[in-house]
């Protein structure tokens, strides 16, 4: 079971991570201003950003939420991004830095390997421990 928890998000990781590939090579390009940053501590090894920004394509104002895991790149306020921009849905862009609108989506790797791994850590301590016999 852990295995193939560990093995599903390393799929989902390099599946996503290939998305914002496309996203930045056949996106649109503009430019977005970041009005928010927030961090996130979730463990010891794992943290996400997510900056707010401020961008418009094609006449309209977009802002949407960017996230990327275990960056550490610090963001200022105001400070000005290269967007690439889903000309079919402009609510989906991301930077050529790995910064992509789906937050959920790119926290979720992680959360599958992390499980995984409590999944095979269980399976170990109790191959270990053996089956308890009442005596």
């Amino acid at each position: 079971m852990g295995t193939l928890l560990v093995g599903g998000g390393l799929l989902l990781d390099a599946r996503l991570r290939a998305a914002i590939d496309e996203r930045v090579r056949v996106g649109a390009e503009t430019t977005g201003r970041v009005v928010h940053v927030e961090r996130f501590q979730i463990s010891r090894s794992f943290a996400a950003t997510r900056v707010t920004v401020d961008y418009t394509f094609d006449g309209v104002r977009h802002r949407e939420r960017f996230s990327n895991e275990l960056n550490k790149r610090r963001f200022e306020i105001g400070e000005v991004l290269s967007v690439r921009v889903d000309p079919v849905d402009p609510t989906r862009a991301a930077t050529p830095d790995g910064y992509a609108t789906e937050d959920l989506l790119l926290q979720a790797p992680t959360v599958l390997e992390g499980s995984g791994l409590i999944a095979i850590l269980i399976s170990l301590a109790l191959i270990r421990t053996g089956p308890t016999r009442a005596q």
